[in-house]
């Protein structure tokens, strides 16, 4: 039961952190703001965490969990390669569509990366995880030669880079370019690209 209560007030919190995030950026935010967002004493919240940073650290984790464990169960249906990168890139397009905070908090994420050593770490040590499971996925269609013999941890950072380039559109909407049909254009270009050729490699 407590462990039920501190899940969901840590929820409670993590979840006004990014909408204050969003409309607010790190600098601006207090945690005032984070407390009236999210219906809980201010005493509740210091409990958890002493300070605003602390919360926006645990941020960058809850962040990542959230949706990185959403998009793991969409791709690992998928029996190939190629669906299993394509499940990830519609993935994402289709969350940029239901909720754009997802993207929004990647700008002010990087910016503290920027300025702010833990943030970094902290930043750099979730985005490897996902890194390693695309260069996973990159050598499991090398395996199947599904996929030309290419280098698979460059090819996963161009993938991971483009998945992030999504985020732009929340920044710049007047860019003549629907984020679905980027993603559908960039998703056509990679997956072309690892696979063009391979007749003419096995023959």
């Amino acid at each position: 039961m407590k462990n039920e209560l501190k899940h969901q007030r840590k929820n409670q919190i993590m979840n006004a952190a990014l909408s204050v995030a969003v409309q607010k950026g790190y600098s601006n935010s207090r945690m005032d703001d984070i407390v009236k967002k999210s219906n809980l004493s201010k005493g509740a919240i210091y409990w958890y965490y002493k300070s605003k940073k602390d919360v926006y650290l645990d941020l960058v984790d809850h962040w990542f969990k959230q949706y990185s464990s959403d998009v793991l169960i969409k791709i690992e249906v998928k029996k190939t390669a190629s669906d299993k990168l394509n499940a990830l890139f519609q993935y994402f397009s289709s969350q940029f569509v239901k909720n754009q905070s997802v993207f929004r908090i990647l700008s002010e994420f990087w910016s503290l990366s920027k300025i702010d050593p833990e943030f970094n770490d902290k930043l750099q040590t979730v985005y490897k995880v996902f890194l390693d499971y695309i260069i996973n996925i990159i050598k499991e269609g090398i395996a199947s030669k599904e996929f030309k013999n290419v280098d698979p941890r460059i090819t996963a950072l161009s993938i991971l880079i483009n998945v992030e380039g999504i985020h732009w559109f929340t920044l710049f909407e007047k860019s003549g370019v629907e984020a679905k049909e980027y993603i559908d254009t960039i998703s056509d270009f990679i997956l072309s690209g690892l696979t063009i050729g391979l007749k003419n490699e096995s023959s």
